[in-house]
Parts: structure tokens; C-alpha cells; sequence
């Protein structure tokens, strides 16, 4: 899943790599040519960056590998290990350059070739911007924690690109102070973006990892399947790479029979899987437990009772006794009549018993269209009528024996 998406993301790392080792030369040449330091810190700094898109790219190349015997789980969680030396990388750079920024601060050393400084920090800045715009992109559509990351970074490197001018422009004109403090708000910076994306990332090696969105999305769905999912008890998703995976645990209908459970669950997955292309695993697990609530419709030939006649026939079917059970026992009934209509109309019937939001119905030879309808669709027991079973009570009974 999402290959191709993937392979565009070793791309632009590769691209990017080579990039960055040519704008590190520039710089380092300008630094060296100048005498400044912060120019050569600017260069330390690229090198350093090439290192964390070189993770990158390695991370992205295996996070492509299938699981094997020694890594049953796959290999997505280098891509994260990644982001995490990269985000390491930049606390380091962005200490370094604070405590060489409080060292030297109020020292001026006159500069030389500056021309050259101003020029190749042009390039560098023009570059930066160029590879930020292109990382964040790739970084995005391929969910890649390392990539966006490195993006971030390059959106660093364009505002020291302009501290870096503002440097050589100070030190023309020989005014203290303004390097350094420049200096410092910029490490200040990088050691924000570096802490933030190395909590980010190791939390996801921790397992750990919160989508409040996206999980009530999942629920949404599960809660749209009433009729077969009674209880979600819990939902986990963990991030792994680029992939995420999750599970739930959840209650169903105890009347649904295995077929249409076994059908419903792999279209809920779907569902799931649908929400978000990166969802690499959904698994849903199960559990049937026995309703201590629920409500009978039994079909009946006359009276009001529970010692009315049970009909056999729709045609012999006068009303609907709705029984209450709960905790084994009928806690309460009522009697409604059925119409004409709802006597010869499939649709008609199917409507009346429906909207009494009943669990079990007790068989009176209904009609195919109406059996499926009822038993597939909305996950209604048809229970059978026995020829040697006469009045509701004795059904429900055996119902409840059954059950």
C-alpha cells in the first residue's frame, strides 16, 4: 500500500541529499573565505542535515520491506527512528549555536570577501526555500513523519539564510551585538522544531499516539451499525512510520447470525480502512454476550393474553403480542393489531414489525422477502413455530430455554 508513494518520498530524500551537500560546500567556502563563524556554523549545519535526510531516505527504503520471520510486524518504525535522529540532530545544532552565540557575543571580527558570502547565501536561501515547499509536500501525501520534519527544517534554514545576510551586513558595518542575537532567537527556533518533532517521535516508538479526529470518525461508523454493534468497550490506534494501526473491541448483536456477522465486520473494516489511506491494520474484535433485555413479537390468532393461540399462519394472524423480557423473565406485553394492508403487503408487515424495535419474532410461514429483510438486514431472530406449542406463554418459554 501506497508504494509508489513511498518511492516519490526516497526520491525527493535523494534529490535533496545532493542538494544539501552542495549548498554545505558553498557555505563552507564563504565561511572559510569570510572568516565568519556563523557562516561555517550555517555550514556544519547543512552537513548535519544532509545526515538527517540520509536517515530519511534510508528509513523511507525499508519501511517498503514486507514483514519476515525476524520482524513479524514489519519495518515501518525506522521510518519514525528517522525522524527521531533528525530531531536529535537539530537540539544538538541549535545548543551548539546558543552557546556559541553567548560566547562571542559583542565580538566583531571583520570580515572579508563578502561579496561572495552575500552571494552564496542568496543561493542558499533560494534552495532552502525550493526543498521545503518539495519536502512538505512529498512529507505529506506519503505521511512521513522524517520527511515533514526535514521540511521544517529547511524552513529554518531559510530564515538563517537571512540572519546569515543580516550577519554580513553588521559586521560591514561594524555593529556589535546584532549576530549574536540573531544567533540566539535562531537556535532558540531550532531547538523548538527539534524538541517538538523528538517528543512526536518517540511517543510513536512508545506506542503511544493520539488522533482525536480520527477516532471519533471510527466510532461514527461503528455507531451508524447499531443494529449490529451494541458497544464499542475499546479503540487503540498506534502510529508506525508512515502506517497506522488499530483495533477495537466491541459487543454485537447477539441475535445476528455468523454469516451476516461475518459479513458485516468485513464491510465495517472497510469502512474503517477508508477514512484514512494510511491505515495499514484494523482488526475488530468480537465478543457475543447474552441480552438480559430484549423483546419478542409473537404472532397471534386471538385474545390478548399470554394465554392467547400462537398463529401458524399469517392468514390466521390478527395482531402481534410484544413481549418484554428481561433477566429470563416477561416483565410486561401489549397487544397490537395488524392491518389489511399489512396482511398482503411484505413491505407493509415488515415496516409494522420493525418499528417495534423488536429482537425476536416468532415465525408465522412469513414470506421470503420479509424473512430476509427482518433476518439479514436488520439482524431480527426469526425463531420457528412449533405445531406442538399453542399459546405465547409455552413459546416463550421455550424461547427463553433456548436462548
Amino acid at each position: 500500500m501506497n508504494t509508489v508513494a513511498l518511492k516519490e518520498g526516497e526520491k525527493v530524500a535523494a534529490k535533496s541529499i545532493a542538494h544539501l551537500l552542495g549548498l554545505g560546500t558553498l557555505k563552507l567556502a564563504a565561511g572559510l573565505a569570510t572568516g565568519m563563524n556563523v557562516i561555517i556554523a550555517d555550514a556544519i549545519s547543512t552537513f548535519a542535515d544532509t545526515l538527517g535526510l540520509f536517515a530519511s531516505y534510508i528509513g523511507l527504503k525499508l519501511s517498503r520491506k514486507h514483514a519476515d520471520e525476524n520482524f513479524e510486524y514489519g519495518y515501518y518504525k525506522i521510518e519514525t527512528l528517522a525522524a527521531l535522529v533528525i530531531s536529535l540532530g537539530l537540539l544538538y545544532i541549535g545548543f551548539n549555536i546558543f552557546k556559541e552565540s553567548i560566547l562571542n557575543f559583542n565580538v566583531v571580527k571583520e570580515a572579508t570577501n563578502r561579496q561572495f558570502a552575500i552571494t552564496s547565501t542568496v543561493i542558499a536561501i533560494y534552495f532552502s526555500s525550493k526543498m521545503h515547499r518539495e519536502l512538505s509536500a512529498v512529507g505529506k501525501r506519503v505521511n512521513s513523519l522524517a520527511l515533514i520534519a526535514a521540511a521544517e527544517d529547511k524552513k529554518i534554514d531559510v530564515f538563517s539564510g537571512f540572519i546569515v545576510l543580516g550577519s554580513i551586513i553588521a559586521n560591514y558595518q561594524q555593529i556589535p551585538y546584532i549576530e549574536d542575537v540573531v544567533a540566539i532567537i535562531f537556535a532558540l527556533l531550532i531547538f523548538k522544531v527539534g524538541f517538538t518533532s523528538a517528543k512526536e517521535s518517540l511517543f510513536f516508538l512508545l506506542d503511544y499516539w493520539n488522533d482525536p479526529i480520527l477516532t471519533r470518525k471510527i466510532r461514527a461508523v461503528f455507531r451508524k451499525e447499531h443494529d449490529i454493534v451494541k458497544k464499542v468497550h475499546k479503540l487503540r490506534l498506534r502510529r508506525a512510520g508512515t502506517f497506522i494501526f488499530g483495533e477495537a473491541y466491541i459487543e454485537i448483536n447477539p441475535f445476528a447470525g455468523i454469516k451476516d456477522l461475518r459479513e458485516e465486520l468485513k464491510i465495517l473494516e472497510e469502512k474503517i480502512r477508508a477514512l484514512n489511506p494510511y491505515i495499514k491494520e484494523f482488526s475488530i474484535h468480537n465478543h457475543i454476550s447474552k441480552l438480559n433485555n430484549f423483546k419478542v413479537a409473537v404472532p397471534i390468532a386471538n385474545g390478548r393474553s399470554l394465554k392467547s393461540e400462537v398463529a401458524g399462519t399469517l392468514d390466521k394472524t390478527i395482531a402481534y403480542l410484544f413481549a418484554k423480557i428481561s433477566n429470563g423473565k416477561v416483565k410486561d406485553y401489549y397487544v397490537k393489531k395488524i392491518t389489511d394492508e399489512e396482511r398482503v403487503n411484505p413491505v407493509a408487515l415488515g415496516n409494522f414489525l420493525k418499528s417495534e424495535r423488536v429482537n425476536v419474532i416468532i415465525d408465522n410461514r412469513l414470506s421470503s422477502l420479509i424473512y430476509y429483510n427482518l433476518r439479514t438486514t436488520n439482524h431480527i431472530l426469526v425463531y420457528p413455530n412449533f405445531p406442538d406449542i399453542h399459546n405465547v406463554k409455552e413459546t416463550l418459554e421455550l424461547l427463553l430455554i433456548d436462548t
